[in-house]
């Protein structure tokens, strides 16, 4: 066996180098078609790809630095100054007429928008999120549904809601709950921004989730 192995090995280094060889041909035959004659093509596509991949970083910065500015300001065309000028009957506000809040599908009269873009800040300063908004402004039909569809009590009559006139939120993310720091937070800061929680709302029904803007404090 020493003798064979003797053999092999005198033998296999020349054809291993010529394998080799062949191979390093290939490889500068390869480059050359590539590259333009030049070996070095392909480690140029490598840095053309490296200068290409950082074309999504503007993205990034500048969802960056939205998260780091704050919340959302008021729209530039919420007009708070006229919400006294509107004259719709409950639940019949128009889009038009209502202003978003910065969470999705949810909006108010202009004058109780603005407050709460200026409350939602404070909680936000407060408890590095935005406040939690479950319902807000209701048209007459959706008013109509909770009221035949959720228990006795738990729900306005059709006509006679403060979220038909755009002045109310249910809010969550804690708030939902008394005795919570969220809900504690509200009672103590929300009057600064002209909202409430109205006195029924302590007992009936129990809701600690419904806040209001302004006005009275009957239903």
């Amino acid at each position: 066996m020493i003798g064979r192995h003797v053999i092999t090995s005198r033998f296999s280094a020349p054809l291993a180098g010529m394998a080799l060889a062949g191979v390093f041909a290939g490889s500068l035959a390869l480059a050359s078609a590539d590259g333009g004659g030049d070996p070095g093509g392909s480690r140029a596509a490598a840095l053309s790809a490296n200068h290409a991949a950082p074309s999504a970083a503007p993205e990034d910065r500048e969802d960056r630095e939205s998260r780091e500015s704050g919340p959302p300001k008021l729209p530039a065309d919420c007009k708070p100054e006229k919400a006294a000028e509107l004259d719709y009957a409950n639940g019949r506000i128009p889009d038009e007429e209502l202003c978003p809040l910065p969470q999705e599908d949810e909006s108010l009269r202009a004058d109780a928008a603005a407050a709460f873009y200026e409350l939602n800040a404070a909680y936000h300063e407060r408890f590095g999120e935005e406040m939690c908004v479950r319902s807000s402004y209701r048209s007459y039909e959706r008013q109509a549904e909770l009221y035949e569809s959720m228990p006795a009590g738990m729900a306005a009559a059709p006509g006679n809601s403060k979220h038909g006139l755009g002045i109310a939120a249910d809010l969550c993310g804690g708030v939902e709950e008394e005795g919570t720091p969220q809900f504690e937070w509200l009672e103590d800061n929300a009057g600064e921004y002209g909202w409430f929680h109205p006195d029924w709302a302590y007992s009936n029904p129990y809701e600690p989730w419904h806040w209001e803007y302004g006005g009275d404090q009957d239903d």
